[in-house]
């Protein structure tokens, strides 16, 4: 039987760090298929991070993050929560905080073909 592979989009987004001036940000380019996960690690190399405080996304109204040992934990299980799950708009925004004082505001901008 031949392996079938699962399709994908390309999501393409527009992180800004709010508060910073002159401003700094980045494109991101991302599978539908990558998790809350894999956006908070391409977060930390876009950006040089070390991945050493804590964080959280904002999506929809709701929290998602990875947790960490003695602190509050989500309610979902990140590696289970796809960026197709959201079904973001064109031009929607949402939240990425990183060590409680710098805020990323994130734009979802198109879908382009993956496969």
């Amino acid at each position: 039987m031949a392996d079938q592979k699962k399709s994908f989009q390309i999501y393409q987004f527009h992180v800004l760090l709010r508060g910073i001036n002159p401003p700094v940000w980045r494109r991101l380019l991302m599978r539908s298929d990558s998790n809350i996960v894999d956006l908070h690690y391409t977060l930390q190399i876009a950006f040089h991070w070390s991945d050493f405080h804590l964080h959280r996304f904002v999506i929809h109204g709701t929290e998602y993050g990875i947790g960490r040992a003695g602190c509050n934990g989500f309610s979902t299980d990140p590696r289970q929560t796809f960026l197709s799950d959201f079904s973001f708009r064109d031009r929607e925004r949402f939240i990425y905080e990183y060590d409680f004082g710098i805020y990323g505001s994130i734009r979802f901008d198109s879908r382009l073909p993956g496969r």
